[in-house]
């Protein structure tokens, strides 16, 4: 079906017939391609090494907020350096939920589809050993953070797994001489129903029993998870009677347990020893309920004066507007550990990496540390003091900082718990030397499944003996009943000088380290590893 068109419309088709016509013509010819000479292409983008994280964000916000801003300050200064390997660095982050099955499923998606170098992270024990059974059975690196059960660097060790927070053991080997000097038999343990705290806990009352064969756990339930009742738990626990307390709640449940306690007069005329309750998130949890004189590990951030906390508290706290916290710390220092990594060995290849991280030192708000090629733990330590209040403001006072290098057991005792120490030969020929002879007395080592005991005899700061009868037992490999050193016995040995670290203030740290019985064979305490 045809439509006439009028004159007007005729008269406007051929206008506009012309106009395109003339628009042709006038347009400039386009330039011929020069022979053999391509044309420009677009530029390729930059290249980019990414690494991979995962965490519990959303069901433990209060530690995974302020760690994420500690590696994202982390990410901003090596980038501003110019990234690694000349790439820019990204981190692909994921939440785990707390559950195992989920991180595992992250780490599957980050290295096969997102392409990942590298993973860290990690926040309870159970997910941190899933991660490390991803990482040797697909040979990828993996640095575990905030875990602390043993197993993750001894039984369950592997190449591919390092870890930088202090293990369950080291924490406890913290406040054992304090805890050991308060002389008191019975004690009580809160602490809540998973691997870390289990981990800890063994730990405690493996060395409490160690050192002071009298000691008797008379309350020792763990917590459900799922289930806090702050006043049944301050009501079992002051019916047991206890001399001492050891705690390991933090956080809200940590504030309702103080605010219960004191409501019953659980804590008057009644020591504690409270792990992490010195961390800056913890005491601001508590508000004014922190009681004074406990015993506790943490972090000082205010107090401490040697550059590199204050440089990485003024950076933090003028990228975010508020002061970093304990896990903003390993956060900074677990992405700042696998950017050394990466540049020791030169590749974010997972063997090559592995490779470098074996005795590597990186710099850290807390001081230099080192990972350690027997176990793939870090030397990374804690602050050890007392709760106090200054003008209103609870804090932390009369402490001293412990580096993880004196809070390790001895090298050949990790040798047995660890499948592959790193050092395969030598603990072959330990393991060969020692097979037909029994172990010396006090340095037998438990079943595979239980923490490490240290070999006994420990002294305590005050200067008495944790052992109440004070027999004396033999030092490790003098199962003869022959001293282990062949020199003459030169009397008690003076103490040594504990240096505190570059730039703190001398008053902040303790005199002196604690005089060792004399009968040990290397003179040092129970708690450093052997020479090297």
């Amino acid at each position: 079906m045809t439509f006439p068109l009028t004159p007007r419309l005729r008269w406007l088709a051929a206008l506009c017939l012309f106009h395109c016509a003339f628009g042709a013509l006038a347009a400039p010819p386009r330039p011929a391609p020069v022979p053999g000479k391509p044309g420009k292409a677009a530029p390729a983008p930059a290249p980019v090494l990414r690494i991979g994280e995962i965490n519990t964000y959303k069901k433990q916000p209060d530690f995974a907020v302020p760690y994420r801003h500690g590696w994202e300050l982390a990410l901003a200064r090596i980038n501003a350096d110019g990234g690694l390997l000349g790439q820019k660095v990204e981190v692909l982050s994921r939440d785990d939920q707390g559950v195992v099955d989920d991180a595992v499923k992250a780490a599957q998606a980050l290295t096969a589809q997102d392409k990942v170098s590298v993973l860290f992270g990690g926040y309870s024990s159970e997910v941190g050993l899933g991660l490390a059974r991803y990482a040797v059975e697909n040979k990828v690196f993996y640095l575990a953070v905030a875990p602390l059960t043993q197993r993750l660097t001894w039984q369950e060790g592997n190449r591919y797994t390092w870890r930088l927070r202090p293990a369950a053991w080291m924490q406890a080997a913290a406040v054992a001489p304090k805890a050991l000097g308060l002389r008191k038999p019975r004690w009580a343990l809160v602490y809540r129903d998973d691997e870390s705290d289990r981990a800890t806990a063994d730990a405690f009352k493996g060395l409490m029993k160690t050192f002071q064969r009298k000691v008797e756990f008379v309350y020792d339930t763990p917590q459900p998870k799922d289930k806090f009742d702050a006043e049944a738990i301050a009501t079992a626990v002051g019916q047991a009677q206890p001399d001492a307390i050891f705690n390991m709640l933090t956080g809200d449940a940590l504030r309702l347990f103080v605010g219960a306690g004191n409501a019953q007069q659980l804590f008057e005329q009644r020591p504690v020893v409270s792990l992490f309750t010195g961390d800056p998130e913890n005491l601001q949890a508590l508000g004014n309920l922190a009681p004074a004189d406990w015993i506790v590990t943490g972090y000082p951030r205010d107090a401490i004066d040697t550059p590199a906390n204050q440089d990485f508290v003024k950076a933090y706290t003028e990228k975010y507007g508020t002061p970093p916290q304990t896990a903003s710390v390993l956060g900074y220092s677990a992405l700042m550990s696998l950017a050394a990594g990466i540049k020791r060995a030169g590749s974010a290849d997972a063997d090559k990496l592995a490779a470098a991280f074996a005795k590597l030192p990186v710099s850290t708000p807390f001081g230099d540390i080192e990972y350690r090629a027997i176990d793939h733990q870090s030397t990374l330590g804690t602050w050890l003091g007392y709760t106090s209040r200054v003008d209103g403001v609870d804090g932390m006072d009369r402490y001293v900082y412990l580096s993880g290098a004196r809070l390790q057991p001895l090298d050949e005792n990790v040798r047995r718990l660890r499948p592959d120490t790193g050092e395969r030969g030598a603990r072959d020929r330990d393991e060969t030397a020692s097979a037909d002879r029994a172990p010396a007395s006090g340095a037998s080592l438990p079943p595979s499944g239980n923490h490490l005991a240290p070999r006994p005899r420990l002294n305590t700061n005050n200067g008495s003996d944790g052992d109440e009868d004070g027999e004396s037992e033999a030092p490790a490999g003098a199962a003869d009943g022959k001293s282990a050193s062949t020199a003459p016995a030169a009397g008690p040995t003076p103490p040594a000088a504990l240096t505190p670290p570059p730039g703190m203030d001398p008053a902040h740290a303790p005199p002196a380290l604690p005089t060792w019985p004399a009968g040990l064979a290397d003179k040092r305490s129970p708690l450093l590893p052997s020479p090297r």
